[in-house]
């Protein structure tokens, strides 16, 4: 009988009270058993949500976006770090000088796991195919300084090559007449843009022992804010950037807001 009630209240006298769909009307104000939403009323509910949407989805799509670079970015910056750190304590040499026969890469790569070896102009062996950069490829897109304008120096690159599984290529500079080792890390690999300075590609040098980021002191351009600003436009711009990533947490996303400004 009680099914009865709530189910079918015209059976029984006096149960329409009784019944929870009436009871929801009248308590909502739906008298009409029919009423419903206005079109109207669907439109401006669906224009609110859209302009909250248009507010939001911007600013949660650019602290994604920054929150995977920087991540990328410490990660790579920590496994170059640790394959230095590992080589000294297994007395290998560090001396660009030592490495007049054989590139510093190929040293450098025994302590990586399932590295590819995109080659070295040393011997004329660069893999012009993906993930490595083409570096003499002919018509090969290059790498591009922090504002887009111009060509990174090939030559800062020249010296080997070494693609991860995770797709981050580590670029070699080892200039034996300046005593210097320099690497540089596209932190999501040639094949995914932007491919320039200060955004995916950033430079470090070795040097007294410590992986320091380009714009540290004692590094070749000891000044990260000299070339790293993303309204010049010179040959060198966005080399001392991974400095400023390593130091702000918030480096990733002050940049894609300002870049898209």
């Amino acid at each position: 009988l009680r099914n009865v009630i709530f189910c079918h209240p015209e059976l029984v006298s006096g149960s329409q009270s009784k019944c929870p769909a009436k009871r929801f009307r009248t308590k909502f104000g739906m008298t009409n058993p029919k009423a419903a939403f206005t079109l109207a009323e669907v439109l401006i509910t669906l224009g609110i949500i859209g302009v909250v949407a248009a507010l939001t989805i911007p600013n949660l799509i650019t602290s994604y976006k920054a929150h995977r670079f920087r991540s990328q970015f410490l990660k790579s910056y920590s496994i170059v770090q640790q394959v230095f750190k590992q080589m000294e304590a297994d007395d290998v040499s560090l001396d660009p000088a030592s490495y007049s026969k054989e590139p510093l890469y190929k040293t450098f790569m025994k302590y990586l796991q399932a590295p590819l070896d995109c080659g070295s102009s040393w011997r004329n062996d660069y893999v012009n195919a993906k993930p490595c950069f083409p570096l003499k490829a002919q018509g090969a897109k290059p790498y591009k300084t922090m504002d887009g304008n111009l060509e990174a120096n090939r030559v800062w690159m020249d010296d080997g090559q070494i693609a991860l599984q995770d797709g981050t290529l580590i670029l070699f500079e080892n200039s034996m007449a300046g005593g210097s080792i320099k690497v540089h890390i596209d932190i999501n690999g040639f094949i995914s843009p932007p491919n320039r300075w200060g955004y995916d590609l950033f430079t470090f040098q070795f040097i007294d022992g410590e992986l320091r980021a380009m714009g540290a002191p004692k590094t070749v351009f000891p000044k990260a804010d000299v070339y790293c600003d993303l309204n010049k436009s010179n040959a060198h711009n966005g080399i001392t950037c991974a400095q400023k990533a390593k130091d702000n947490p918030d480096y990733f996303k002050d940049l894609l807001r300002q870049k898209f400004k």
